[in-house]
């Protein structure tokens, strides 16, 4: 049976009753007794790292606490599991969650900045007054302030008007985008749509050379940038009371500004209305095709009304930790709802016209959505709230999440299942040679934090480069690693054609003994390649096990991701490391060797690679690839760490529920597409494709030896048959 709301309510007053004698004193007398504490979910970023940190302690002596998260989403999750009790969403948030989670979320005060204004903006349509109906513009000229999401303007909001009044288009040869573009371009005789159209800039310059009408009444049609006099909010009314244009799409409040600071006479222009009418151009009296609401304060249900209550006791407080609380939630300006009011996300959302169908627009079919595979439970939780994230933020196409093993996950993209995949470096070889090409790297923004793979000894060993390592004693981090195959490329390179064919024979005869961590998983390893390995040892971290058999003096050189050992050495243990007052009497306990001596000189690397690549088949086109490419870069904009305002809805590359490394790779500050990545020697993509080319000769070498082997015996047989006979 559904809970009635109204009960809900009384049964929360009640407990607010209690609440209020317990504090009493909550206007003036100390509060240092306080059993209970509301849990205030605050999003920490750069943005606000500094005022959480000064400020939730201020909050000791007071009836609230804080409760971290690093986005938006990660606040709703909180209330929605009973882990927090009220934060602050966009109504973005809200509308990701509208038919879900009846009475666990309750909306209960929006944070205005204008009082008594009911929603933040009115978004309108305005025409020259010769437009007597909607359907009059086809073939007019469009003023439009952009595609780029900026302040509060989202891409929902700025497709909507051409949603509704131009059919959609879904040519198969064109990228979801471009067919959006490609429909505004027949529709209208030119446009001004100036800024960036993509953040793919490649992509930007393609269309806005192919669609050149909708730069073409901008003030500089050929650069069509956002330093375009008629680009952004402004620029889009200027363009249409400056006549250039016949129509725009604005926000409300922009036009009635604009046109009175210009004193432009209203008579010469109408409302478009959404039901294909006009209306004379009275700003009291708008034809409004869809409002955006405030943030709002959201509490779970069993503190919604206590909460409502505490923040209606707020306005025009002088108490310190009031005034804390307020800067908390971002300096807006608190007006309380009333306690009747409190609603459910959906029934809210239904008071501001059009908001939430804005969201249900239909797709194209069969769909564009990119499947993405993931690897745990964890991971999948992670995709999904991405997925309906960026739904709501307006990313296309949409994604599905699946969850496989890594190595189900590199077969699905082999077979088609699934599209993309975020390899790891160690799954890179294995996804090149099953036909896998990286769209999209995950990069960090200092070099120091890159995967740097290197060969390290002890700073007494003999060894001085990497060629006196003949005959000594090795450990790798696995088979086929990226140690592994960096140095096999190396000594490739250095021996010409006196190296072995096969990598496992060619290091086998390279090294006396070693250590192949991960030899269980490859019975056929030459047995001297596994020797020194402990039997039944406890697996960490590859890197710090292989290193652990160097620093016990099993073996005399690691190949290992120098990133990870330097996280767990001291300062100065290496020599290129600066030594300073901390460490001036330190001794370096180990050296880097590389082709050439490197003691005392910079680490040399056997390979740098990226943090982690995305990838998809190789034979996919490339419409695809610009779709999926564009797709990953428009979430990197909007919920990667160059977010748009003052904390993110969603973090792409941060922590989720408490837990790192999760499809994007701790430290991941941006992607970068494939074949620009910034680094170039020593790139450990260069040295896949060399090592899968390599793969033909190996495979060559074992077809051959299985060859001859079939003769020998054949010979053999042939030889004992002539003895019978002759006997």
């Amino acid at each position: 049976m559904a809970t009635n709301p109204r009960s809900m309510i009384a049964f929360h007053m009640f407990h607010w009753l209690i609440f209020t004698l317990i504090f009493v004193n909550i206007h003036g007398q100390s509060t240092a007794n306080i059993d209970k504490k509301w849990r205030l979910c605050v999003v920490k970023s750069e943005h606000t790292s500094k005022r959480i940190a000064s400020l939730c302690p201020k909050l000791a002596e007071s009836p609230i606490q804080c409760v971290i998260e690093p986005d938006r989403f990660g606040c709703l999750r909180r209330i929605i599991e009973s882990d927090a009790d009220f934060t602050v969403l966009e109504p973005e948030e809200l509308v990701a969650i509208r038919n879900y989670y009846l009475y666990k979320v309750l909306v209960t005060n929006e944070l205005k900045l204008i009082q008594y204004e009911a929603e933040r903006f009115k978004i309108v349509a305005i025409a020259h007054k010769s437009v007597q109906r909607i359907w009059d513009i086809k073939g007019k000229r469009l003023c439009h302030p952009g595609f780029n999401t900026v302040d509060d303007w989202s891409t929902v909001f700025s497709t909507y008007l051409e949603s509704l009044i131009i059919r959609k288009e879904c040519n198969f040869n064109m990228t979801l985008f471009e067919n959006r573009v490609h429909a505004l371009s027949n529709f209208f005789e030119m446009a001004c749509i100036a800024g960036p159209w993509s953040s793919d800039a490649i992509f930007d310059y393609q269309l806005k050379s192919k669609y050149k009408n909708l730069c073409a009444a901008c003030e500089n049609p050929s650069s069509c940038y956002n330093t375009d006099k008629y680009y952004g909010r402004e620029g889009a009314l200027l363009c249409l009371t400056d006549n250039v244009g016949d129509v725009t799409w604005v926000r409300l409040d922009d036009a009635r500004v604009h046109f009175k600071a210009e004193m432009i006479d209203t008579q010469d222009y109408k409302f478009l209305c959404p039901d294909g009418t006009t209306k004379p151009l009275i700003f009291d009296q708008p034809c409004v095709w869809i409002s955006k609401p405030w943030q709002v304060v959201v509490a779970a249900s069993q503190s919604a009304v206590m909460i409502a209550n505490l923040m209606n006791s707020m306005v025009n407080t002088t108490h310190c930790w009031k005034n804390s609380l307020l800067q908390l939630m971002e300096n807006y300006y608190v007006t309380s709802a009333n306690i009747d009011a409190l609603e459910v996300p959906s029934d809210y959302l239904s008071r501001f016209p059009n908001f939430v169908s804005a969201y249900a627009q239909s797709g194209c079919r069969p769909s564009r959505a990119v499947r993405w595979c993931v690897m745990n439970n964890l991971e999948l939780y992670k995709c999904e709230s991405l997925r309906d994230a960026s739904i709501v933020y307006g990313v296309e196409p949409t994604i599905n999440c699946f969850q496989q093993t890594s190595e189900s996950c590199l077969k699905g993209v082999q077979n088609g299942l699934m599209d993309i995949f975020l390899a790891r470096p160690e799954n890179l070889l294995e996804a090149r040679m099953r036909g896998l090409k990286p769209i999209v790297h995950a990069m960090t923004n200092v070099k120091e934090e890159v995967n740097r793979i290197v060969a390290i000894v002890r700073v007494n060993s003999p060894f001085k480069i990497i060629k006196d390592l003949k005959g000594a004693r090795a450990s790798f981090t696995g088979y086929r690693s990226v140690g592994w195959n960096a140095f096999v490329t190396l000594m490739r390179n250095m021996s010409s054609r006196n190296w072995d064919c096969s990598d496992a024979q060619a290091v086998a005869k390279f090294f006396k003994n070693s250590c192949v961590l991960d030899w269980n998983n490859n019975k056929e390893l030459p047995a001297n390649l596994h020797s020194l390995c402990k039997k039944d040892a406890k697996r960490t971290n590859d890197d710090l096990d292989a290193f652990d058999y160097l620093t016990s003096g099993t073996v005399d050189v690691a190949f290992v991701n120098l990133k990870v050992i330097e996280s767990k050495t001291e300062a100065g243990d290496f020599y290129y490391e600066k030594i300073d007052h901390r460490n001036i009497n330190r001794r370096p306990k180990y050296r880097i060797l590389g082709p050439t001596d490197t003691s005392h000189g910079v680490p040399y690397l056997l390979a740098w690679t990226t943090l982690g690549s995305i990838v998809a088949h190789e034979n996919i086109t490339d419409l695809r690839r610009q779709e999926i490419y564009s797709m990953l870069l428009e979430m990197d904009k909007l919920f990667g760490k160059k977010f748009n305002g003052q904390t993110p809805a969603f973090s792409l590359y941060g922590p989720y529920d408490g837990n790192h490394d999760l499809i994007f790779p701790d430290g991941t500050r941006n992607l970068q597409l494939h074949g620009h990545q910034v680094l170039r020697e020593r790139n450990y993509d260069e040295i896949v494709e060399n090592f899968t080319k390599q793969e033909v000769c190996s495979a060559a070498s074992t077809w051959m030896s299985h060859f001859l082997g079939t003769v020998s015996l054949c010979i053999i047989v042939v030889i004992i048959l002539n003895r019978l006979l002759n006997c």
